[in-house]
């Protein structure tokens, strides 16, 4: 947690020169990746660029979907996690709660259309990733209920059939647990 400015100091840097302040400024920025990141999202690609973000994540999402995996837990499962913090990231850099729920979406129908076999029934090479999934949909559901619901009917059938995946396979044992619905219903 970043430390606290006291009065004294912080009316003493609103003092200094416009010069000295923008070198600090820019010093203070510089160290933090991903507010450099947003910066530059919103003020040089003026916020335009959503959909080709969103795009090359879905791209990327597929490609690595397509990829050959002998046990879900193990690159599978990373595999996962890896695009899950990638998803997070474009959020935090551009604010798309609209993709947020399209590109987790899309990255559980992906893995499912795919490597439907890795998750067909649940066994000890399987559970953590059917635990995951799970909880993935989970949130999604819950993230859905922060989004403007005119946005519903795009999502209603991938978040139903997606369900009905879960709970037709491996991942039904602990659907079952967190009370994730079998069919969602805007």
């Amino acid at each position: 947690m970043p430390a606290a400015i006291d009065k004294d100091l912080k009316k003493e840097i609103l003092k200094l020169p416009t010069g000295e302040k923008d070198k600090l400024l820019l010093r203070l920025i510089a160290k933090d990746k991903d507010l450099v990141e947003r910066l530059h999202f919103v003020l040089i690609e003026g916020e335009t660029t959503t959909e080709e973000r969103r795009h090359e994540l879905k791209e990327k999402i597929a490609q690595t979907a397509n990829g050959h995996y002998t046990h879900p837990d193990g690159w599978m499962l990373k595999a996962l996690r890896s695009l899950t913090s990638a998803i997070t990231h474009h959020v935090k850099i551009t604010k798309d709660k609209y993709g947020e729920v399209e590109l987790n979406l899309y990255l559980l129908t992906a893995f499912f259309n795919v490597q439907p076999s890795q998750f067909a029934h649940l066994n000890h090479h399987n559970q953590n990733s059917c635990t995951f999934v799970a909880k993935k949909a989970e949130s999604i559901l819950k993230k859905l209920q922060k989004i403007d619901p005119d946005y519903y009917i795009e999502f209603e059938t991938d978040v139903n059939q997606a369900l009905d995946f879960i709970h037709s396979y491996g991942p039904v044992f602990y659907a079952r647990q967190i009370g994730l619905p079998k069919e969602w219903k805007p």
